[in-house]
């Protein structure tokens, strides 16, 4: 696309795993969700576990046109024309269903998205500043042959038909995966992305922590099962492959008939908790918001958050480039469940991510 970076929003591929917030948070009939908007994808997916009503939260105004965009788009289209829509299958009548839908869109939205109709033709999964500098690293290693290391794993059908390759072709993998150390720079993300989050690295290298956590999924996971490590070697995402949670049909169908409950605010996720109702269940899904954050900032929106909501209550985070844990005077009111984040570490198709769970007490 012709123009500045800024005509993008920064996320909108939902490369995360929605599949362990859904675990985490355990969502009920009766039970409130906040969910930091980003590319809009986790919403949609708890959205799908049918809470009593879901707010969708975020500072940049432009994630929540993201979301909102998917959202009418399924409300819109039956599945087939929503994943074409949005770029999994190729689709060269987008414009013409974009002016079907944009009438659903609010005044912001419809506005952002007239303005950014390149976007929307070429699908707006990949619309974001971050998804385009990680497809444009992976093209570049694919032209380079760099890639070709993990065309035997996705072929592999059985764990330990995996593991043998892994064994077998153990220095080969190394070498593919060496370029990826000095792609995950922070310094070269931050250029391209322009995420401050890849600046606060408490690993001392990006890329090494990358490989590291590649390495350990896959000794314990498929990789034709992760709908990242597909993107990355085929450059897109397909009908017939993995799919992020909130694109897999049933999921969809369940979130169609939701709807109604999503709500969408721009703000701080401290100023949402400090009035959230203290009598309400309410879960939270954080995403990676440390990465954005000071520890003392991220500590103060813990504390915010678990000062109000019902016994129950839970909240989920996830850690990528910077590790933030529970500040220990809330270790009296909360539960850590450090089973279960170990259970999501490791099984988590999105590969890259730490998780925090925590449930408040009596």
């Amino acid at each position: 696309m012709r123009g500045p970076l800024r005509l993008r929003p920064l996320y909108s591929m939902d490369n995360e795993d929605s599949r362990s917030e859904l675990s985490a948070l355990a969502i009920g009939p009766a039970d409130s969700v906040v969910a930091v908007a980003a590319g809009g994808g986790r919403a949609l997916a708890l959205l799908a576990a049918e809470p009593a009503r879901l707010v969708a939260v975020d500072r940049r105004v432009e994630q929540l046109h993201t979301l909102e965009l998917k959202a009418a788009a399924l409300d819109a289209f039956p599945y087939a024309d929503l994943l074409a829509f949005l770029g999994v299958e190729h689709c060269p009548e987008r414009l013409d269903r974009f002016a079907a839908l944009r009438g659903a869109l609010s005044r912001g939205a419809r506005s952002y998205w007239d303005a950014r109709r390149e976007l929307v033709a070429r699908g707006c999964l990949a619309a974001g500043r971050l998804d385009r500098a990680l497809l444009r690293a992976a093209a570049a290693l694919r032209a380079l042959g760099l890639l070709r290391w993990a065309g035997p794993l996705l072929a592999a059908d059985a764990l330990e038909a995996q593991r043998a390759l892994l064994h077998t072709h153990a220095g080969r993998v190394r070498r593919g995966l060496l370029p990826w150390r000095l792609a995950f720079h922070p310094a070269l993300v931050y250029a391209a992305a322009q995420d401050p989050g890849f600046l606060r690295s408490t690993e001392g290298s990006v890329g090494r922590y990358v490989v590291r956590r590649l390495e350990g999924w896959l000794a314990g996971n498929l990789a034709r099962e992760s709908f990242l490590l597909h993107l990355l070697y085929h450059g897109r995402l397909h009908a017939w492959g993995p799919l992020p949670a909130f694109l897999e049909a049933e999921r969809c169908a369940r979130a169609r008939k939701q709807l109604a409950k999503l709500e969408l605010r721009c703000g701080d996720l401290r100023e949402l908790a400090r009035v959230a109702r203290r009598d309400e269940r309410t879960h939270w899904s954080l995403s990676d918001v440390s990465c954005w954050m000071s520890e003392r900032d991220f500590h103060e929106l813990l504390r915010a958050i678990t000062s109000r909501g019902a016994p129950g209550s839970r909240l989920c985070a996830r850690h990528f480039a910077a590790r933030r844990e529970l500040p220990p005077e809330l270790l009296g009111r909360v539960r850590r469940h450090p089973e279960l984040c170990e259970v999501l570490e490791g099984r988590d198709a999105s590969i890259l991510y730490r998780f925090e769970v925590a449930e408040w007490g009596e």
